[in-house]
């Protein structure tokens, strides 16, 4: 498909400084590729070039669609071990979390700690975690990021990159923020691409307020990609409905380059095997009407809110794959936390969990945690081409009654109790 208007401005931009705001599906991707080809077909050499991506997948992705294994895309933590170990003798092992020595809520403070440059409060667990690092002969990845920072401005080594990309700006933390700063010199020009509707990763210690930052830094241009080539119109006009509701200092609405509508269901069950039951045979109809497995999504807030459907699943021999399941993914649906699943795309998606308490968390009595979560709402529902289901349990696994999750009011999608409803497929 030809790119719009939009994309070919950002493709040939001579803006020095440019953040893009690029919504859900709107080809974000393909625009920093066929930028860095353009630049290379206009004679820039590709070691003037560096690309920083969230993930590890994203990168290789991104080299193999240019058709150059050797261009500088990497993750920040990938680039800066690279770095290091060009510069010094840097030989420790990386530290894999290690729950017999410390809490997944003790690592996670530490992070943040870390990823603000030591400008939140210091965890108490601190000392003895350096401790036991250094006893080990261990870096963590957040070690990686200050080590390198630190490299870079005490030995007063200059980086010559005429073009810096940064991927999913809006997952940018504080110290990753600084690691750019240091790689800007005078000549070079920089493109970050983010949408701060999808920044679901604060409890890690990303910045969503990065993004005015380097605006503001930089005095950089804003353009935006708000065509989304991925969703049916229905879901993209629910999905805008409920984004809305979060104070937004860069507003976008989607506009989607599907016309067509598809009725989003919502279902109300009495208990989660009622559920559990509803689904399996719901998927197995999606994939009697020719949908293949791997398009097939479950998504839900919390893995132990899955535990009655992976159960049920594993009961009937019906393959699944999850993060911690190496089966061969391309042959299976898929069950992930909205956090894996994060990036990907499925023809049917699959939401479950929708109660309050669960999704929204319990933990959002403070606005930033419930537009937080609400962003996380919107990423999922933008997850589906052309089938989103929603569902909640009236009553969990010790009777107690539960209310459905507000989100469900908020895209403005109507629940029915199952039993009431024949689908067609």
């Amino acid at each position: 498909m030809e790119l719009n208007e939009m994309q070919k401005k950002v493709v040939s931009t001579q803006e020095p400084f440019l953040f893009l705001l690029a919504g859900a599906g709107s080809g974000k991707t393909r625009v920093v590729i066929e930028r860095i080809k353009y630049l290379l077909d206009t004679g820039v050499k590709k070691t003037l070039i560096l690309a920083l991506t969230f993930t590890h997948k994203a990168g290789k992705e991104m080299q193999t669609r240019i058709g150059d294994e050797n261009l500088a895309i990497h993750t920040f933590h990938q680039f800066c071990l690279q770095e290091l170990k060009k510069n010094k003798r840097y030989d420790y092992n990386i530290f894999i979390e290690d729950e017999h020595h410390f809490t997944k809520a003790e690592l996670l403070d530490i992070q943040v700690y870390k990823n603000s440059y030591f400008k939140t409060k210091k965890p108490k667990i601190y000392d003895s975690y350096q401790t036991y690092l250094n006893n080990y002969h261990l870096k963590d990845f957040d070690d990686i990021l200050i080590d390198f920072y630190k490299l870079i401005n005490t030995k007063n080594k200059t980086y010559t990159y005429d073009y810096i990309f940064v991927d999913e700006f809006q997952d940018t933390n504080h110290l990753q923020y600084m690691i750019l700063k240091s790689l800007i010199s005078k000549n070079t020009k920089v493109l970050c691409v983010g949408d701060p509707d999808q920044s679901i990763y604060r409890f890690r210690g990303a910045e969503p307020k990065i993004i005015n930052q380097f605006i503001k830094d930089y005095q950089a241009t804003v353009e935006m990609l708000t065509i989304n080539y991925r969703s049916n119109a229905t879901i993209i006009k629910h999905a805008n409905r409920i984004i809305k509701r979060n104070y937004r200092n860069l507003k976008k609405d989607l506009l989607p380059f599907n016309k067509q509508t598809n009725q989003i269901y919502s279902y109300i069950f009495m208990h989660p095997e009622d559920e559990s039951n509803t689904i399996e045979n719901m998927i197995k109809s999606y994939i009697v009407d020719g949908i293949k497995p791997k398009e097939i999504a479950v998504l839900y807030r919390n893995n132990y809110r899955s535990y009655h459907l992976k159960n049920q699943f594993k009961i009937n021999e019906f393959s699944y794959y999850d993060e911690a399941n190496l089966m061969n993914q391309k042959q299976h649906i898929h069950m992930l936390t909205i956090h894996q699943a994060k990036g990907l795309e499925f023809e049917v998606v699959i939401i479950l969990g929708l109660e309050s308490s669960i999704f929204p968390s319990y933990q959002t009595h403070q606005k930033k945690f419930l537009e937080e979560e609400r962003r996380l709402m919107f990423v999922a529902m933008t997850r589906a081409k052309e089938h989103l289901i929603f569902t909640h349990v009236r009553y969990n696994d010790y009777f107690k009654r539960q209310s459905p999750s507000l989100f469900i009011k908020e895209t403005g999608i109507k629940s029915k109790v199952y039993k009431e409803i024949h689908m067609d497929y």
